[in-house]
């Protein structure tokens, strides 16, 4: 079972290059697209500027994350670039053992 703990930068300032402070972001929603077909989801959320995040427990497979930002007024900014992470397939259990003799001592 894994995880992944995502930090980032957060924005200082908007699209039309004035200064956006921390106290003006709401919260950064995070969202994992699968590679399933359906889409990117959003599997959490950080409150105000916050710049860390650990996903819930992930399947196996590709996830790519990515970020969006919403400020205090209600504007939501464009998708962050996304971050391709791989979750490895766990290592099976291993075989029992085999050919279990005994002697019997008296």
């Amino acid at each position: 079972m894994s995880t992944v703990t995502l930090t980032w930068d957060i924005p200082t300032t908007r699209t039309d290059g004035t200064p956006l402070g921390p106290d003006e972001i709401a919260s950064i929603d995070v969202f994992d697209d699968l590679s399933d077909g359906n889409g990117p989801q959003k599997i959490g959320s950080v409150t105000g500027a916050g710049t860390t995040f650990t996903t819930p427990t992930l399947s196996v497979g590709s996830h790519s994350f990515t970020l969006f930002v919403n400020d205090t007024t209600g504007h939501k900014s464009a998708a962050s670039a996304p971050t391709p992470v791989t979750v490895p397939a766990t290592l099976a259990s291993p075989n029992p053992v085999t050919n279990v003799q005994f002697t019997l001592n008296q």
